[in-house]
Formats: C-alpha cells, sequence, structure tokens
C-alpha cells in the first residue's frame, strides 16, 4: 500500500491556524503534531515563513499545555535561522520581502521622532542608520537649515563663505572618531548643542528621516521578546466570552493596583516603546511614559496590564494621560491609551494582529474594572477612530458591535437610533450582516458607558476643545493677547485669591503646573467666595498636577466636585457665547 502523500506546508498551517483556539485533549494533540511536522520543514515562502512565527507567537501567549509552550519557544528561539535559509535561498538576500515584519534577524524602517530615535539609538546604535530611501536632496536642504544652530560659531564661515558648501561632505568631515553612521552623527550633533530639547524635537522630526533597523537577535524583536511572567498559564477551557452585564463585572473588587520600582519601571517603559517600534507604530502617552509611575495589575488567566503615567514636562493641564500595555505569559500582546477626565475616561485599546482571536474581551473588560477601581472612572468613552472611522479594517472586524454589545452607545441620537433599528435586524435575521455602507454611517460618533444607567440617556461630555476656547478669549480679553503677561498676572491672582504661600518651597514641576493651570483658573468667576476648604483642596488639585505620581492628581480632581462644576460651567458657557 503506497504511502499517503505528506500535506503540503499551506495545509499545516490552516490546520493550524483553525486549532489555535480550540483546547480539548484531542486539538492539543493535533497542534503538538503539526508543530512537529513543521518544524522539520524550510518554509522558505516569506508569508508561510509570516504566518508560522504568528501562530508561534498566539500559541507561546495562549498556549494549553507544557509541551506546547515548549515547541512554541524553542521554535521562535531559532526562528533566525528560518530567516537566514530564507535568504539563502532566495534572490531576496536582503530579505527586503520580510522587512517591517518584526521578525529576528530582517530590518525595519520608519521615520521614527526624536524622542523615539534617541531612546532606540541608545541601545542600538550599531544596528540602526538612516535609511537607503532618504530622499538625498531634501534632506541636505533640510540639514542645512539647521546647521547653524548646531555648528560651532566659526564653523558657519564656511556655511556663509563657501558658494559650494555641500552638507553630505561636512557631515563626513565632521564625523568623530567613534561615530560609525550617519544617524549617530545627526544624534550626537542635535543632542551635544544648546538647543532647547523642543527645537531638538522640531529640526529632527522636520527631517522625516527614515531609520533604518537591523533587527539581528534582538530581544526588541517581535520573535524574541519577552517579560517578566512568574507562572504561565496554560489554557485549558475555551476563551472567556463578553460579558453580558458589564456594570456587574465592574463591581467586582478589584485587583491590586502595584507601584513598580524605578528601575523596574524603566524595564517596562524600554519594553512598551520597542513593542510599538518594531511595529513602526508610535504613542505620544507610551513615547514620553514615567518610568517613576508604571502600574501593574495582575487579574488573572495569565494577563498583565501596565498603566503608565506620563513625564511631568508634557503633561496636559486639564486631562491626563496614561499609556497602557497588555501582556499575556510574558508576551506583549496590546497596548493602549486612557485619558481621564474627573469621572471620564477616554479610553483606545489595541490587541496586536498576532494576538487576535484570543481573550480580548476578558483583557479589555479587565481594563475598564482598573479604571473604576483605582482612578474613580464612571464614564467610559471610546472615539468613533476605534469604531472604524476612516478605517476600513475596524469596520469590517466589528468593533461598532463589540462595544454595542457591551452597553455602550453613540453620543449622536441619530446614530444611536440607526444602531437599534440594525441590531434588531440582526437578531431577528440568522445571516443578516450589516452592510458596509451602514457600518461607515455608525462609526460617525464616539461612543460611551455610564456606570449609572439613568446617566445613559442624558449625559453630556465636557468639552476640552472649549475650554481652550474659553482661555484664548480670556487671554485676548483681560492681557491682549500677551501671554506671557497673561500667565504671570494670572499666577499673581490665583495665588492671591487661593492664599498659596510659599511657592519657593514647591517642586519645579508644582510650580509648572501652577503656570499652566492658572491662566483657566482665573476664569472661575466665583473663586474668591469659594470656602476655605474648597479653596485649599484646588490648591493639592494644582500640586497633584505636578506630584511624581500623576494619579494622585485624578483622584484629587475626582472629590472636588465645586471645580468640576466650575470647569463644566466654564465650557458651557464658551460654547453659548
Amino acid at each position: 500500500m503506497p504511502k499517503a502523500r505528506p500535506k503540503p506546508t499551506s495545509e499545516l498551517l490552516q490546520q493550524l491556524k483553525e486549532l489555535r483556539s480550540s483546547f480539548e485533549s484531542d486539538a492539543t494533540a493535533q497542534k503538538i503534531a503539526i508543530l512537529t511536522r513543521l518544524s522539520r520543514t524550510s518554509l522558505l515562502k516569506p508569508s508561510e515563513l509570516t504566518a508560522y512565527h504568528d501562530l508561534l507567537l498566539f500559541l507561546r501567549a495562549f498556549p494549553d499545555s507544557p509541551k506546547i509552550a515548549r515547541i512554541a519557544e524553542r521554535e521562535l528561539r531559532q526562528f533566525g535561522q528560518r530567516v537566514d535559509r530564507y535568504k539563502l535561498h532566495s534572490r531576496d538576500n536582503r530579505g527586503r520581502r520580510l522587512a517591517n515584519t518584526g521578525m529576528a534577524r530582517t530590518e525595519t524602517t520608519h521615520p521614527y521622532s526624536y524622542e523615539m530615535t534617541w531612546r532606540l539609538h541608545a541601545k542600538y546604535a550599531d544596528f540602526m542608520d538612516v535609511g537607503p530611501d532618504a530622499d538625498s536632496d531634501d534632506l541636505s536642504a533640510k540639514l542645512q537649515n539647521f546647521f547653524p544652530f548646531v555648528a560651532a560659531w566659526q564653523e558657519n564661515d564656511a556655511l556663509e563663505n563657501d558658494d559650494d558648501f555641500d552638507i553630505e561632505k561636512w557631515l563626513e568631515m565632521a564625523r568623530g572618531r567613534n561615530t560609525r553612521s550617519r544617524l549617530q552623527e545627526l544624534v550626537k550633533l542635535l543632542s551635544s548643542s544648546d538647543l532647547p530639547v523642543e527645537l531638538r524635537q522640531y529640526f529632527y522630526d522636520d527631517l522625516d528621516l527614515p531609520v533604518l533597523w537591523k533587527l539581528g537577535d534582538s530581544a526588541a524583536s517581535r520573535t524574541l521578546a519577552r517579560l517578566p511572567a512568574h507562572t504561565i498559564y496554560y489554557q485549558h477551557t475555551p476563551f472567556l466570552r463578553r460579558t453580558t452585564d458589564l456594570r456587574a463585572e465592574l463591581a467586582k473588587p478589584a485587583s491590586p493596583l502595584r507601584l513598580l520600582s524605578l528601575r523596574d519601571g524603566r524595564v517596562y517603559v524600554q519594553a512598551i516603546n520597542e513593542a510599538l517600534a518594531v511595529r513602526n507604530r508610535e504613542l505620544f502617552p507610551i513615547t514620553f511614559a514615567n518610568p517613576a509611575e508604571v502600574y501593574l495589575v495582575e487579574p488573572g488567566r495569565g494577563l498583565q496590564i501596565l498603566i503608565y503615567g506620563m513625564l511631568p514636562d508634557v503633561r496636559l493641564p486639564l486631562e491626563t494621560n496614561f499609556g497602557a500595555m497588555l501582556v499575556r505569559n510574558g508576551i506583549a500582546v496590546g497596548y493602549g491609551v486612557a485619558a481621564t477626565l474627573f469621572d471620564r475616561v477616554e479610553i483606545a485599546i489595541n490587541t496586536f494582529p498576532a494576538f487576535r482571536g484570543g481573550e480580548s474581551s476578558f483583557a479589555i473588560e479587565q481594563f475598564f474594572r482598573l479604571f473604576y477601581h483605582h482612578f474613580g472612572s464612571r464614564a467610559f468613552v471610546v472615539r468613533k477612530t476605534q469604531m472604524g472611522y476612516d478605517d476600513d479594517e475596524a469596520l469590517r472586524s466589528g468593533a461598532f458591535w463589540f462595544y454595542y454589545k457591551l452597553g455602550f452607545r453613540s453620543v449622536n441620537p441619530r446614530v444611536r437610533r440607526l444602531a437599534d433599528r440594525e441590531y434588531t435586524k440582526i437578531r431577528s435575521r440568522a445571516n443578516y450582516r450589516t452592510p458596509l455602507k451602514t457600518m461607515k454611517r455608525l462609526s460617525k460618533g464616539d461612543v460611551f458607558f455610564h456606570w449609572d444607567p439613568n446617566m445613559m440617556n442624558n449625559w453630556q461630555e465636557l468639552s476640552v476643545a472649549d475650554l481652550g476656547y474659553a482661555v484664548t478669549r480670556l487671554l485676548a480679553q483681560r492681557y491682549d493677547g500677551d501671554r506671557k503677561e497673561g500667565i504671570r498676572r494670572s499666577v499673581a491672582s490665583i495665588t492671591r485669591l487661593l492664599g498659596i504661600r510659599g511657592t519657593g518651597r514647591w517642586t519645579k514641576d508644582e510650580r509648572i503646573a501652577l503656570e499652566r493651570m492658572a491662566p483657566m483658573l482665573v476664569g472661575i468667576p466665583d473663586l474668591a467666595r469659594w470656602t476655605s476648604k474648597e479653596k485649599s483642596d484646588l490648591v493639592g488639585v494644582i500640586r497633584g498636577k505636578g506630584c511624581p505620581h500623576e494619579r494622585e492628581y485624578v483622584l484629587r480632581c475626582n472629590r472636588h466636585l465645586r471645580y468640576q462644576a466650575a470647569v463644566t460651567e466654564m465650557a458651557r458657557n464658551c460654547r453659548k457665547s
């Protein structure tokens, strides 16, 4: 009897994909058998390499047995060899068809911001340089624009007096003995200059410089990035489904919120930035994450949620931004942001593509519960961009219906009525799917969920934009648009009205918070008539914004009901006028 022909690699990968979320004993055995066969194949097609790589990551994050975890980890540790074999046996010897996958021994190219470039370059300088696709003429012109600000004073004579001045040749001449790349030279030029950091950021970001990063076997690669995990959680039961009662889920006791040490905070800040960088992404609250304010919550099932406060010098005067990283069994599986304002929190969560189909619902619900218990959030807002506004991928993923079924409703009454009609069709017609055209209409409004069901029909979000306009109007009317004078006099007024003494003993960050908040606070019309306790508590709010841990500001704001009412009224008055 002839032997059965071995299944093609593509078929094995498809079978593994179909089995990855099954956790019965026979499914486990089948996964092990398929993994064993795949481990012996070459996988020389880029699409198959990528598919196998991401399946291994999924199985490592959601293993159903120690053996599957060991096989997945072993295969990932050796994955760079597969990439090398692909390069050797194909005409793609640089691995261009694997570029920007974030896999070990591949390259990624992206115009990172100044902050991200500086962070990555400090650790991976030997593996980074200006990308080969940089527009040389455009780069030369922009470099020449900031040359006078970074060169030594006498060096400007070359620019001023040489009609054929060539910035590229000058850079080559100026390169130090230990400077190994053009990128390193640019970073050194800016970081060693006397320019304020804001100008360094401006000049560098204006270059729009493609940075080439050769990942090699870096622990930053998607393949090899790992975070501390005390134990591995093995998935013996199906993934948890979306809760049917979000309010009941929020009311459950919270997992402890643990502030990490500065040393551990630095590790996790670097980890989330590298996790985004290898995927060619950046996020402001994460790029500027404060290693002194990193919290860890462990709600179970192998999930860890890291929450990052922001560095004091880039904090917003009213809102508070937090970054987030989702970790499953030591693997970063997603990231997010949360912007709090009193009891409202705006949340955006993104699961990395390789891990979609896992326990995203559980992670998102735990994220909500974390902010409910530890930050005092009661109203949860998800912006329309998360619903798929101008993003067909999010539309097709059904993000809108995911939140709708959790109890979220559109802030737009017309969109809300349309959603209710569509959901009636979904429930009454077995095979009905909402047309893409209708999904686009549903995505045209933010959605929200309030802890109090009585607030679902009359809740209105405080407009931060209106507060910004209120401050603009106040500076124009009281100080003739002179912002420097306006800030100075606003600080003097608030200091007098609140009876603040001894600001010289405040920290630098507390004084900055006072300067940034004063132009808004001075617009509160009845501030002089507040009680002594209300004024004292407002001083606490101001100093909270400059605290090492900005969560303190969030909690103080939530307790100050008169301050909330005054700010809300200020925004409404600006909108009316």
